[in-house]
Formats: structure tokens, C-alpha cells, sequence
């Protein structure tokens, strides 16, 4: 009983940690100094702010920048790349993006090696399908974490940004321009606002900081972890009736420490000190099953990478909680008259 509840603390914990370890590394290139930028704006407006108006804009600014689309849902993104970038993909075959791909607006794509089997077979040539749009793959990339994530946070694909160009801009940008990132976001919001005055914009920056990233990993594992949590809660109901009973179980050895002089608060050490050496070897065991768990990538969120340091936090967690649980019906039972029953 108490190694199920310790593999399900175990299992939280090491998904907290998957998720803050990839919070902690801003993916696809990016840097601390990038922003996330919302914009929304009604596809029955007149003045509407195009890709061509974006792309017109950032090609007149003197800085080195990436400015990324996000499709979280096929998990690819949209890119334009001006001067020298941080986006070095590490290819497989093909090539990379070149200058000339956004001046002629060449609908050209990079392709991780996991979602190959996106593509069809023109002629010889590899076509990714975006959008409504066949885009030619250019280069076949190593995927930055080395397999696939069920959560999303790699980019499976990427796909030139400056190819429809009358689309509308709605969605999720992101903007690195390094240090100049806020200044080149400031210009941008004033030029959205002066070409369409109701477009909505939410701009959020990317502060790496440890605080941040736990926070964002615990938010969202939240949903995942929950699970985790309502199986331990269940079955730990029942772990307050095991723990009286293990008590009761050694009610003579209680009794007969009472008549030969101990004192309730030695016994209560004793009890205590043997009842969390129960809970450390029972979470050992739940260590190891959560161990063989993650190893399999029987559940893909969880990753398949040990966490120490959340394993040690889970052990800590039980350990606190029996060492609550052990006194409360230590305590309960200590409050009884003992010898008494004991003679009859």
C-alpha cells in the first residue's frame, strides 16, 4: 500500500521535473531577451495587418533577429530570419534556410527525422503539407531532445513564413532580437496599431528565471500530475487503518515497554523512528517501480530520464507526511490506558 502511494509521488515529482527541465531551456534557438507576442484581429476589418506588412517591417530593421509563427497543434512553426542567428538545426541531409528562401518567397521547409512520415514523394522530392500548402523539404533536421514528445515541445517541422503573404496576422508570434528585443517589439505594437487601430496584442517576455520555470512547469503538469495525485489520495485513505493496525500489532510489546518504566514519549520515538524506517524501505520500493516506469516510456509526458533531485523532494514529501500520519496514531493509541488492558 504504502509503495503504491510512494510510486505515484515518485511519478509526480519526475514529471515536474521533465517539465521544468525543458521550461529551463528555451527551445528552438531562442534566447532570455525573446517575447511571446498574441495578436488578434477580425478577418472582416478592413485595415488589416498582413504577413507582407510584418515581414516589410522587420526587413527594415538594423538587427539580428527570428521571428517565429507557432501551430502548436501540428507542432511546427513558421520562420523568417534576418542577418546571423542562434538557428543552427542539426542536419541530417539537405540544407538549411538561405536569404534568397524569403526574398523569393520560396515555399521550402525543414523536417525532424521523426515526422518524415508527414511527407509525400513528388518526383523524388519530399512535400510537407502546411496551412493548405505543399512545401518542399529542403533538410532533414535532428530533433533537438532526440525523440518525440507527446507535450509538444519540440518543433517538428519548419516552414518559410514569407510565402502567403495576404494571409492576415492572428496567433502566437515569437520575437528575438536579443538585446534589442523590447525596443524592435515597442516599434512593432505602434506600427500594428497606426495600420489596423483595433487589433488586440498580448505581449509576454520570456525571463528564464528558476522561479518562472517551476512555475510554468508545475502549471502545466498540472493536469498530468493530478492523476497522479488522486490515485496516492485514494489508496492513502486507506493507509491510516494499515497504520493503527500495525500498532495494534505490537501492543503487547507496547505494554510491557510501559510496565517496565519506559515513558509514553520514548515509546512514541521508538514507534516513530521504527514506522518511517516502514515508509523509507516501502518508498525505496516505489522508487524503483517508478524507475522501471519511466525507463519503459510507457507514459510519454514523464520522459524517460531520471530525476534525482525530484526523486530525493518525493522521498522528502513522504517522509513528512508519515512521519504526521505515524504521530497522530501513535499519539492516539499512547493516550489509552495501556497496562491497564493489559492486566484485563
Amino acid at each position: 500500500m504504502f509503495s503504491t502511494v510512494a510510486t505515484m509521488v515518485a511519478l509526480c515529482f519526475s514529471t515536474i521535473a521533465e517539465f521544468y527541465t525543458f521550461e529551463s531551456v528555451l527551445p528552438d534557438f531562442l534566447s532570455s531577451n525573446s517575447i511571446s507576442i498574441d495578436i488578434h484581429q477580425d478577418s472582416t476589418q478592413n485595415q488589416l495587418v498582413t504577413t507582407k506588412s510584418l515581414i516589410e517591417f522587420f526587413a527594415n530593421q538594423d538587427t539580428n533577429m527570428i521571428v517565429y509563427k507557432n501551430y502548436p497543434v501540428s507542432n511546427g512553426k513558421a520562420v523568417l530570419l534576418f542577418g546571423k542567428t542562434a538557428f543552427q538545426l542539426e542536419l541530417v541531409s539537405g540544407r538549411s534556410f538561405l536569404p534568397i528562401d524569403f526574398e523569393q518567397q520560396a515555399p521550402v521547409a525543414l523536417v525532424a527525422e521523426e515526422a518524415q512520415d508527414r511527407c509525400t514523394v513528388v518526383d523524388g522530392n519530399l512535400y510537407i503539407l502546411h496551412e493548405n500548402r505543399e512545401y518542399h523539404v529542403i533538410g532533414i533536421y535532428r530533433s533537438l531532445t532526440g525523440g518525440y514528445s507527446a507535450r509538444g515541445y519540440e518543433t517538428l517541422y519548419y516552414v518559410n513564413m514569407a510565402v502567403n503573404l495576404d494571409a492576415p496576422l492572428n496567433g502566437t508570434f515569437l520575437l528575438d532580437a536579443g538585446g534589442a528585443s523590447i525596443r524592435v517589439f515597442e516599434d512593432f505594437s505602434l506600427f500594428l496599431k497606426q495600420t489596423n487601430p483595433e487589433l488586440q496584442t498580448r505581449a509576454e517576455v520570456h525571463a528564464n528565471s528558476t522561479v518562472n520555470n517551476l512555475v510554468r512547469a508545475i502549471t502545466n503538469s498540472m493536469l498530468v500530475n493530478l492523476i497522479f495525485v488522486l490515485t496516492a489520495f485514494l489508496v492513502l485513505l486507506n493507509a491510516f487503518s494499515i497504520t493503527y493496525y500495525w500498532i495494534e500489532g505490537r501492543f503487547k510489546e507496547i505494554a510491557v515497554r510501559m510496565i517496565a518504566g519506559g515513558s509514553r514519549s520514548q515509546i512514541r520515538r521508538m514507534m516513530l523512528r521504527d514506522y518511517l524506517a516502514i515508509v523509507t524501505c516501502s518508498y525505496g520500493l516505489g522508487a524503483i517501480i517508478s524507475f522501471k516506469v519511466i525507463k519503459s516510456g510507457t507514459f510519454p509526458f514523464i520522459g524517460t530520464s531520471i530525476h534525482l533531485p525530484a526523486i530525493l523532494a518525493g522521498y522528502l514529501a513522504c517522509l513528512t507526511a508519515g512521519a504526521m500520519l505515524g504521530w497522530i496514531s501513535i499519539t492516539i493509541r499512547l493516550k489509552k490506558d495501556i497496562v491497564r488492558q493489559m492486566r484485563g
